[in-house]
């Protein structure tokens, strides 16, 4: 098997919102996917996977973090904390679920380390529910669904949300195989309670008008369980669904050997229940 890595890096600062984005880029098997780190105001969100340690560590000696928060434990979004928590002296925290996952390696499928590379190991302190910079504050917003351990990042004075993997896109065809979908619809409620415009996305990068777009997202969520309970209670088979609903299958699906799947959000959105 040949894996073909096309790594592309560039930094920008946002004037107006004063937020420095890092963007990398990977293409494997004809899948390209975006993945941003963002820093502000001394804190970093996020490590950026393992593949683009010299890129991000340079992203880091220019704007000097003195934290590294984490929206969740995947390898995209932790994979480069062990060494730069080391090489500049800085904590890093995560939500109390994953403590325990990120002393040790990672441990992932073969798909996502020809993707990310692994992680390694790294000590992490528990994320308060707020987090206080020198010139803003930040809510921490428990969102599971995509992982138990999944959070947000809130400044309600600016209307500004970092979202993690919350959002990535509108209208949802594949997820990964322990997405608990109608657990990620509950977390988009939670969420909407709250007031922002702007969010930055780990993988769609800034999005303008965000509220109306995780409304839209939420809504298409409800509506496409809607239509697949309707069809499972007729009797339909979950692959018979997931062929009917979508029936162009990505080539990373075969890649992941069905880790990362339509049948995973079509399953999801039949068996799984808000708080499993």
């Amino acid at each position: 098997m040949t894996i073909d890595h096309q790594i592309v890096s560039n930094c920008r600062q946002d004037q107006v919102q004063e937020v420095k984005v890092f963007n990398s880029k990977v293409q494997l098997m004809g899948t390209t996917i975006n993945v941003y780190t963002y820093f502000i105001d001394g804190m970093l969100i996020d490590s950026g996977p393992h593949r683009m340690r010299g890129a991000i560590t340079d992203f880091c000696l220019q704007n000097q973090p003195d934290k590294i928060v984490h929206t969740h434990y995947h390898e995209d979004h932790t994979g480069n904390t062990a060494y730069l928590i080391n090489k500049l002296q800085i904590p890093a925290y995560i939500h109390s679920e994953s403590l325990g996952i990120c002393k040790e390696k990672g441990d992932i499928p073969i798909y996502r380390w020809a993707f990310w590379g692994n992680r390694k190991a790294f000590p992490a302190q528990r994320l308060p529910k707020s987090i206080e910079n020198n010139h803003s504050r930040y809510e921490v917003i428990h969102t599971p669904g995509h992982t138990p351990d999944h959070v947000v990042f809130l400044d309600k004075n600016e209307g500004r949300l970092f979202s993690g993997d919350l959002f990535v896109q509108l209208k949802t065809r594949v997820v990964r195989r322990h997405e608990n979908i109608p657990l990620l619809m509950e977390s988009l409620r939670t969420l909407l309670k709250e007031d922002f415009d702007t969010v930055y996305c780990a993988h769609a990068g800034k999005i303008k008008h965000g509220y109306r777009l995780v409304e839209q997202k939420l809504s298409y969520l409800e509506e496409l369980q809607d239509q697949i309970l309707t069809m499972s209670g007729n009797g339909q088979d979950t692959k018979v669904i997931t062929q009917k609903l979508f029936p162009q299958t990505p080539s990373l699906t075969y890649f992941s050997l069905g880790q990362f799947s339509s049948y995973n959000l079509v399953r999801s959105l039949i068996e799984d229940r808000i708080g499993q």
